[in-house]
């Protein structure tokens, strides 16, 4: 017989480990503040998960959603209006990436309007200087106006910024 035994190894392996598993925390989050329909007494409030890249959301939306209709012994908070989770989600939350491809493949399940690039200058695991090259890689192939919200739009619409004065056009 043979035993496996899963340790972190060491101070190394434990922020690998915890680098890698990261999206277990907003989701967690996310969750929380779902399913105690802060969003439905806050209609208003945007949160912004940021730094925790996109491919996490789909399956997290898929089981909020199944967990609400399937379990309402354990999801009790009913909602107003047959809202589901995942409608609090498209409605009031936004998550920002650096290079997740994965995730733009999965923009149809997770929202092109709840996505946000960022690149994160000047921290260490920035995209910058090929900030640029690395967006244009990751975005090949979507359409043009959804590159638009998603390199710039979105981020703007979110914090309000005055794109016209930021750009000097208008």
């Amino acid at each position: 017989m043979s035993v496996l035994a899963i340790a972190a190894d060491g101070p190394l392996g434990s922020i690998a480990s915890s680098r890698a598993t990261k999206a277990f925390y907003p989701a967690l989050s996310l969750c929380d503040l779902i399913f105690s329909g802060v969003f439905e007494r806050h209609p208003r409030l945007t949160l912004a998960i940021v730094e925790f890249e996109l491919a996490w959301a789909p399956h997290v939306l898929s089981s909020m959603d199944y967990t609400y209709r399937e379990r309402q012994g354990e999801a009790i908070y009913r909602f107003k209006d047959a809202m589901l989770p995942s409608d609090f989600f498209r409605r009031n939350v936004v998550l920002s990436f650096q290079e997740d491809a994965i995730g733009i493949r999965l923009r149809d399940a997770i929202g092109v309007d709840n996505m946000m690039w960022g690149s994160d200058y000047p921290h260490s695991e920035s995209t910058f200087p090929q900030s640029r090259k690395i967006l244009a890689e990751i975005l090949a192939g979507v359409p043009d106006d959804e590159q638009a919200k998603i390199a710039a739009g979105n981020t703007a619409r979110v914090y309000d910024f005055d794109v016209a004065s930021l750009t000097g056009r208008g």
